[in-house]
């Protein structure tokens, strides 16, 4: 196999793959094993122990898929193959080509059309109708063989385009909620979650000539808006603010998300303390010059259908490692800075707060 059909046999999700894998192998051995043992066919030509010994290769490869850690795509690849080999081997090997033998055939598809792709679905298919036709072929009269193989093919064609179809579904809808909590829908920012995750990242490469920086903004008497205005403007100031926040924060390596309510943050990476300052400066600058535009719910006739609002935000500076050393006290200090600009009269940047301080009262 080449490199782009070895591809379309890796796994969506190889942790669910690896179980479907050992499932599936462990029923269809136990299965053809007990049979073989306990309720031997008179019609059939196989002595037990080639059952046995058939079944316990496909649990040894599936052992081994299940101990290795990172399975390579050959053996992603092979192990389907193989067990597609061995049922054809044993149906041969014990002259039944009935129903009740080729049935496994359906196990290989089973697990294609939930795990793999349309096109390793595809090609799964295609090797167990070769492998059917084969065992039809030698072990049936043409007549037989030909009605009996089609019949089959299409059984197996119908399972995996409706599995096929059901894992698209449902990956389609893991994407979208996997969109939904890392974008906030009212401002399109970061949700703090994937916010702290990139924090994170950042402060493991954060150095004392550069660092990460954390600013911490919320809206200067942010309720009076929802109490006079209505939690519809509040909205679309918060969506408005978002707007001025990406003009200011320029550079595409730097992160913008909501926290919650009218606070937001920005992390950025690879700044200078100063820098990290102006950029604040910068904000708090812009936001003050914005004219934020709401709709008047209470406008008649002779009112205007929106109003303009002058808003300001006050923002809390930390600085890793100047004023921080990891997660906790980023958050803890620029959550001080922003109290003390809060305290000495918002529209303004807190000072930055000490490393040794960990803890801020929040306003």
């Amino acid at each position: 196999m080449d490199r782009s059909t070895l591809g379309a046999f890796a796994p969506r999700n190889p942790v669910l793959a690896r179980r479907s894998l050992v499932m599936l192998t462990g029923v269809g051995a136990g299965t053809s094993m007990l049979f073989a043992v306990f309720f031997p066919s008179a019609s059939t030509n196989n002595h037990p122990a080639v059952t046995i010994y058939t079944c316990l290769i496909a649990v040894g490869f599936a052992a081994a898929l299940l101990t290795i850690r990172h399975p390579s795509p050959l053996m992603w690849a092979a192990f389907p193959v193989v067990c597609v080999g061995l049922i054809a081997t044993l149906d041969v090997s014990s002259g039944d080509a009935s129903l009740t033998a080729q049935v496994f055939f359906l196990f290989p598809v089973l697990y294609a059309g939930s795990q793999l792709s349309r096109c390793g679905t595809a090609t799964l298919w295609a090797l167990t109708t070769l492998a059917d036709a084969f065992v039809n072929g030698l072990l049936t009269p043409a007549a037989a063989a030909v009605p009996a193989t089609s019949f089959l093919s299409v059984a197996l064609a119908s399972a995996a385009a409706l599995l096929v179809r059901s894992g698209e579904r449902t990956d389609q809808l893991i994407g979208e909620l996997e969109q939904l909590a890392a974008i906030d829908p009212l401002t399109g920012l970061l949700t703090r979650r994937v916010l702290d995750r990139a924090a994170t990242a950042a402060l493991a490469g954060a150095t004392a000539t550069a660092g990460t920086a954390l600013l911490l903004l919320d809206v200067d008497r942010f309720k009076t808006v929802n109490d006079t205005y209505g939690h519809l403007a509040g909205d679309a100031v918060l969506q408005q603010l978002a707007d001025v926040l990406r003009a200011v924060v320029a550079r595409r390596s730097d992160t913008i998300g909501r926290l919650g309510g009218d606070e937001l943050a920005v992390v950025l990476y690879g700044c200078p303390l100063n820098v990290a300052i102006d950029v604040a400066d910068r904000a708090v600058a812009a936001v003050h010059a914005h004219a934020f535009i709401i709709d008047n719910p209470s406008a008649g006739s002779h009112a205007e259908a929106s109003t303009t609002l002058r808003l300001t935000i006050s923002v809390g500076v930390a600085h890793a490692p100047t004023t921080a050393h990891d997660l906790r006290s980023l958050y803890a200090n620029a959550d001080a800075s922003l109290y003390d600009a809060k305290a000495r009269g918002r529209n303004r940047v807190g000072a930055p707060t000490p490393q040794h301080r960990d803890t801020a009262v929040a306003s």
